[in-house]
């Protein structure tokens, strides 16, 4: 049985917060459909980045950790460790530049699975990669400063070592996933349409590494991956289902937006699953999403404390905005 339809967002853990903020929505295009604080503690940033309409598969969240005594990331067993983003074929040499033109190192353009493949880190040095993809039907609107037919589509997959491999593979079958196949050390899975095609932003890259060293998530790294499930009842079908073969997750809780469980899967990756209701327009109109500060109910009585003590940001431009401007200062 299937009971998830892709991936709904990705969540990270960013070092610098207008430096997250100028990369994403001045590097990648994206645009900010959230802007709100951690719903456990209030008094940190969190941003979401998508397409214009904030849809499911196309959103990366980053929690702002700023002074915050964390170490930082460690790949290794037991942790995610790349976000894919699908772009149209023939864009890596454009992206390649645009990266390179924003201070980060992009690498060598490599192959996978037959499609071309360009890893960089972003400013908080999140391992990130575009992947050309011929067969993502996707066609979102322009992004801001991305040139057309360029544009980001939303995720193409994440990519996580396990522990033990056959458990995440046992896992991942059984909540829908199969397999697409096998590169080397990688195992690809994926959830096919009814056509007996591939769904684009689907993808779980499983690594199999049974050397490498215990994984550590930390600044710089991913928590963790959110699959999407069609409602809140489906969403308790499934919390029953796998509680009652063994594994551990949260109760369904309301993030406002939408209601997540989490659990650490058999070989050592966090997910998490979420709904898609009642949606970002509950506190903003759909045209102006992510232009105030949204805050979880639990902390709207504490607004006022909680904006005095959060730390000032320019919103109004990205990272290539304010590079051209300081080269046109500099003339």
């Amino acid at each position: 049985m299937t009971w998830i339809k892709g991936l709904h967002h990705i969540t990270g853990a960013a070092t610098n917060g207008q430096a997250d903020h100028d990369f994403y929505t001045g590097v990648l295009g994206l645009r900010m459909v959230k802007k709100t604080v951690n719903h456990e503690t209030g008094d940190q940033y969190h941003f979401f980045y998508g397409d214009q309409d904030g849809n499911a598969g196309t959103i990366m969240t980053n929690f702002i950790m700023e002074n915050v005594p964390l170490p930082p990331y460690q790949r290794g067993r037991g942790s995610l460790t790349e976000v894919a983003y699908s772009i149209p074929p023939g864009s890596l040499e454009y992206w390649r530049d645009r990266l390179a033109d924003a201070g980060t190192e992009p690498k060598e353009i490599a192959e996978r699975f037959g499609d071309r493949v360009l890893a960089f880190a972003d400013l908080s040095g999140i391992p990130s990669e575009l992947i050309e993809s011929a067969d993502d039907p996707r066609t979102p609107p322009a992004l801001s400063g991305v040139t057309e037919g360029k544009q980001i589509r939303g995720f193409h997959s994440v990519s996580a070592i396990s522990r033990i491999l056959e458990l995440s593979l046992g896992f991942f079958g059984a909540i829908g996933l199969e397999g697409f196949g096998t590169e080397g050390d990688r195992t690809r899975l994926g959830l096919k349409d009814g056509n007996n095609g591939w769904i684009a932003g689907s993808f779980i890259d499983l690594v199999d590494e049974p050397e490498a060293p215990w994984g550590r998530w930390g600044l710089g790294g991913i928590h963790h991956a959110a699959f999407h499930v069609e409602s809140k009842e489906r969403m308790e079908q499934l919390w029953r289902v796998l509680s009652g073969s063994g594994l551990i997750l949260t109760d369904l809780r309301d993030r406002k937006y939408f209601h997540s469980m989490y659990l650490t899967e058999p070989g050592g990756i966090n997910i998490e699953f979420s709904n898609l209701a009642p949606g970002w327009t509950v506190d903003e109109p759909a045209d102006s999403l992510g232009s105030i500060l949204s805050l979880p109910s639990q902390w709207e009585p504490h607004r006022a404390e909680i904006e005095g003590k959060l730390p000032p940001f320019n919103f109004d431009k990205g990272t290539l905005d304010r590079k051209n401007e300081a080269k046109t200062l500099g003339e």
